[in-house]
């Protein structure tokens, strides 16, 4: 882009708020990172970590620029600090999309990682003059990965995350804009002015998805399949009416493992004078939670208490007792009248 002259207001706008999206770039990039660095579930593969590493893509994007508008502007040095600046950000991106495309249900085949990768070597290896064409292209994918990341997470979070997801769809199509109108080739057709909004649109773009992201706990309770361990249905009288496996677990007897909830609650019930049962309890590494009905209670063993498992288990626990109900009421241990529960199970989880 053409260069400032020093004292220019326009300038110091742009330094200004080019700053501001470094700033808070990297702000949020750390606070992202300290959050999965505590959970002592995470994975090098969670998203959170993608976010932060993209935002920190971000800050490196923007930096590397302020060098090469404000002052590094002759070559081979100008060139040099507008390439860093690209392949820092499409590497970025590649890492969020490495672990964007293992949360979707979508067989994308890592196309998305492919092409980050691919991009950012041609970043690298073509003259400079391409690289608006590359940025645009790169932006495109961006567009539909990062979309299609939000529609799923959408319909994968319930209540008040769900509401969260919204300030960051909308913090993050501030920042797209804001990011296109801000780059060489918006500048070269559109001007200053549109430049500057861009710039400032980045800055309240990534304020919005901070606030968006921080308080609430959506980048987790997304990947709410990841945590399913057992599901049990159990009658009032201890008996086991039907059980199922989402992972590998220990070698125990499902009978027995349901007389022992069975007996467990009805303990707590007496020692509490509570007439409702237990709701959410916590065993180590899991947590189990309760949905009761009139004849049964229904048991899901977990690695996180979610809220959306939590509905999703009084959601199973209401149909449930609506096809079984009078089967339950004279049940006498044959587990093959619940069979079909089976397809139940698979369209709730």
């Amino acid at each position: 882009m053409q260069y400032f002259s020093p004292g220019d207001i326009f300038r110091d706008i742009s330094l200004i708020l080019m700053a501001g999206v470094i700033f808070y770039s990297s702000l949020l990039s750390i606070i992202l990172y300290r959050e999965w660095y505590k959970n002592k579930s995470r994975k090098i593969t969670d998203i959170q970590l993608g976010w932060a590493i993209f935002l920190l893509g971000m800050a490196f994007n923007r930096g590397a620029f302020i060098l090469a508008d404000f002052f590094f502007i002759t070559e081979p040095w100008n060139t040099f600090f507008i390439k860093f600046g690209y392949i820092g950000l499409i590497l970025a991106l590649t890492a969020f999309f490495f672990a964007m495309e293992i949360s979707l249900p979508h067989n994308t085949r890592h196309m998305f990682f492919i092409s980050g990768l691919a991009h950012a070597v041609l970043a690298a290896i073509f003259p400079r003059a391409w690289l608006e064409a590359i940025a645009l292209s790169i932006a495109i994918i961006v567009f539909i990965g990062v979309l299609l990341f939000l529609n799923f997470t959408m319909k994968n979070t319930s209540d008040d995350v769900r509401k969260s997801i919204k300030t960051i769809i909308a913090g993050f199509l501030l920042g797209f804009i804001g990011f296109i109108l801000a780059s060489d080739m918006a500048y070269n057709n559109l001007g200053l002015v549109p430049y500057v909004i861009g710039e400032l649109l980045l800055v309240v773009g990534i304020v919005t998805f901070g606030l968006g992201s921080l308080y609430s706990p959506v980048l987790e309770e997304f990947d709410w399949k990841q945590k399913l361990v057992e599901l049990y249905f159990i009658q009032d009288g201890g008996l086991l009416i039907f059980h199922h496996e989402f992972e590998r677990t220990s070698e125990l007897d499902q009978v027995l493992t349901a007389a022992g909830i069975s007996g467990i609650q009805s303990l707590f019930k007496e020692i509490t004078q509570s007439e409702s049962g237990l709701n959410i309890v916590s065993v180590g590494q899991f947590e189990i939670l309760f949905s009761h009905s009139k004849t049964f209670t229904s048991v899901l063993i977990t690695k996180a208490p979610y809220k959306i498992l939590l509905g999703k288990l009084d959601e199973i626990t209401q149909i449930f007792e609506q096809m079984f109900g009078n089967i339950i009421q004279n049940f006498e241990g044959s587990l093959s009248e619940f069979s079909s529960a089976k397809e139940l199970v698979a369209s709730i989880f």
